[in-house]
């Protein structure tokens, strides 16, 4: 504490108040707390130790923005302070931690494939099987969750409007027979069943070729 610290009629009135805060966090009462370290800061605000105990407070109320201000604030008042240097560079680190996260999370619901968290290569031999064998889990597993969602639920949404036309619970002869010979199609293929055969086909054929594609360019981004 500096002399002129001493001399301060305002300095115990702030220390009481830093106290109470202190005994009404440990009892619970966070509103009341904050109402004490508002007066202390109202009171003294340009003194290291109360916004110290500021950022002490959102801490531990999970507030990381408010709490990163407020030990920066502190150790801008008081550098040579080891304790509050500490704790503002935990709170950088937690900050930069967090940002980092919040990327992750970003870059995988705007499907760019990174998702998962870590740019891990992708086997595009496998991304075109698994697309080969049911369309849009190739993304999946390329981590375009977005987009393999969009892909895997149309197809099923597409397999369920088949089945539900008019002679559709026999889709898989008809369209296996028209496939490999359609002289062989019995009761024929109405211009709507075969209107949603061919945006199945078109649906399943992208997905296979995207997948491999997309698997091979995650890996080169990592010079692989």
């Amino acid at each position: 504490m500096r002399p002129k610290d001493e001399l301060d009629p305002k300095r115990d009135e702030v220390e009481k108040l830093l106290r109470n805060a202190h005994f009404a966090k440990m009892r619970g009462q966070t509103e009341q707390a904050r109402q004490y370290l508002q007066q202390a800061q109202e009171l003294l605000p340009d003194d290291a130790q109360v916004w110290d105990a500021i950022g002490d407070f959102w801490r531990e109320a999970g507030k990381l923005q408010e709490a990163h201000d407020a030990y920066k604030k502190a150790h801008e008042l008081d550098p040579q302070n080891a304790l509050i240097e500490r704790k503002y560079a935990q709170a950088v680190l937690e900050m930069t931690r967090q940002q980092m996260q919040y990327q992750q999370w970003e870059q995988m619901l705007s499907g760019k494939g990174q998702g998962d968290g870590l740019m891990i290569r992708r086997n595009p031999g496998l991304a075109f099987l698994l697309s080969f064998l049911m369309p849009g889990v190739g993304q999946l597993y390329n981590g375009q969750f977005v987009k393999g969602g969009v892909v895997l639920g149309a197809f099923i949404v597409g397999l369920i409007v088949f089945m539900l036309t008019p002679g559709g619970s026999e889709f898989i002869n008809n369209l296996l027979a028209f496939l490999v010979n359609p002289a062989r199609v019995r009761g024929g293929l109405s211009a709507f069943q075969l209107f949603l055969a061919l945006v199945l086909f078109l649906l399943w054929v992208y997905a296979f070729i995207d997948a491999p594609l997309n698997a091979a360019a995650r890996n080169r981004q990592l010079g692989t």
